[in-house]
């Protein structure tokens, strides 16, 4: 896709620094060697398992909700390549209920967040969720609710709205 940029970045990341994070062994170095290499290795693994999730969610993104990689190619060309699309990612899977907590329960979720992104600003484009088996994308109506209420719609209940 040339001439498009999109960038992403990873949220809660927690499990990657408590798994990568520093730590004193003690004064036995062959047991801080082997803990510290054993340590290594699962930061390693546990990078390529959020990156190949990161690649999931975002495929699963643009096939199901098309409109993505439009809106990042007239971005691009409307600010003469000043601002792009940047997609935020929340790794931390979330419950997701029709009407916010309380109402249907329609399962575990991805979060991604978009937006535009300019050197002295960024505006928010949209909110969807992505299902933790990467089938379903829902999008998240967060207009004219109060701050801890939203509404979320599968795509086809979003084109009625419209």
């Amino acid at each position: 896709m040339e001439g498009r940029k999109i960038s992403f970045v990873v949220l809660a990341m927690a499990g990657l620094l408590t798994a990568c994070g520093s730590r004193v062994w003690g004064d036995d170095s062959e047991i801080s060697t082997a803990l510290a290499f054993g340590e290594a290795e699962e930061c390693t693994q546990n990078a390529k398992t959020r990156e190949d999730t990161i690649v999931k969610i975002s495929d699963c993104l643009s096939e199901q909700v098309p409109e993505i990689d439009d809106w990042a190619a007239y971005v691009d060309l409307k600010s003469d390549g000043q601002a792009y699309l940047y997609q935020t990612y929340d790794l931390e899977t979330e419950e997701v209920y029709k009407d916010w907590a309380g109402s249907e329960y329609l399962g575990e979720y991805y979060s991604v967040h978009v937006s535009e992104m300019w050197e002295d600003h960024s505006v928010s484009w949209s909110t969807f969720y992505v299902s933790v088996n990467f089938d379903k994308v829902l999008w998240k109506d967060m207009v004219g609710l109060a701050d801890s209420e939203f509404e979320v719609y599968t795509r086809d209940e979003q084109n009625e709205l419209i």
